[in-house]
């Protein structure tokens, strides 16, 4: 890395630590921040500039997990909860999956796409099932389960189970794919199902997972996860570390090509007022006017 990307990346650090800083000490006493609102919006700021600052910067395992976790904190601020012990682990799990990445961009490890996507297959389920939880307290759990919801994932597991025992051959993986997707359109309003039914169908695609491998934990989990939701437990759903390895990590999206940027100082400054908040767009000018003065030394 040449001495002018690490002078920026320097800068990226320096005000991430701030704000990590400043959500950890949120975290680690969050049922007193609710009673402040304006704390709460200063966790949401934090996440938000973090989110942004790494996305200028293409660190995209930083910028999925402050957006995640920025979503959480806006869930906080639309309808405030009771803090209980597991919301503030959740909470502390994304937070320190963040801090990880940050430390380890310090120490000089690269925040890469196949790292990121990593990252985001361990991260995601804690953050959709701290989701699920926040709106279960606040009452917001969205909508209703479907009629004859268990007993139609029941009837979707009976079909499975004579294709599992079959050849295992491509034809036969995709009819069990499509039987996930069947699972997926059930749609009981909570996203760990979502995620679940969407790790399966990535686990019945790994051509190194057998058919003796999958069957016993994609039926239990989807049985169990039907269950809860049936018993308004939705929150609790969330994919075990047997079904994540079978999966593997999440396919790199595509890479768009990047949008040209205008050669015009003051065009460039106007995409950037409309693109960035206020604090972003502070944390920009500090970055540039430090490295103007660095540069120049």
């Amino acid at each position: 890395m040449d001495a002018e990307k690490q002078r920026v990346l320097g800068f990226f650090i320096e005000g991430a630590r701030e704000h990590l800083d400043t959500i950890e000490r949120g975290l680690l006493n969050l049922q007193a921040a609710m009673a402040d609102p304006e704390q709460v919006n200063e966790l949401f700021r934090a996440a938000h500039s973090v989110k942004g600052d790494a996305a200028m910067l293409s660190l995209n395992g930083i910028h999925k997990v402050a957006h995640r976790l920025e979503d959480c904190f806006k869930l906080l601020q639309e309808h405030p909860v009771r803090i209980d012990q597991q919301v503030e682990s959740l909470f502390l799990r994304g937070f320190d999956t963040l801090h990880e990445l940050v430390e380890k961009l310090q120490l000089g490890e690269s925040d890469s796409e196949g790292d990121a996507q990593r990252v985001i297959s361990e991260v995601e389920p804690v953050f959709q099932q701290l989701l699920d939880y926040l709106r279960h307290l606040s009452g917001k759990g969205g909508k209703a389960i479907p009629p004859d919801f268990e007993n139609k994932v029941t009837a979707t597991l009976k079909q499975m189970l004579p294709l599992f025992r079959a050849e295992d051959n491509p034809a036969g993986r995709q009819k069990l794919v499509l039987r996930c997707d069947q699972l997926a359109q059930l749609d009981p309003g909570v996203e760990a199902w979502q995620t679940l039914t969407m790790l399966s169908k990535r686990a019945l695609l790994n051509s190194k997972a057998s058919y003796r491998e999958l069957a016993p934990v994609l039926v239990k989990e989807i049985k169990n996860a039907s269950m809860l939701i049936v018993a308004n437990k939705g929150h609790e759903v969330a994919p075990s570390s047997a079904l994540l390895g079978l999966a593997g990590p999440a396919p790199a999206p595509a890479v768009p090509p990047a949008a040209a940027l205008p050669q015009d100082p003051k065009d460039l400054a106007k995409l950037l007022i409309r693109q960035l908040d206020r604090k972003q767009l502070i944390t920009l000018a500090q970055i540039l006017v430090r490295y103007i003065k660095q540069a120049g030394a």
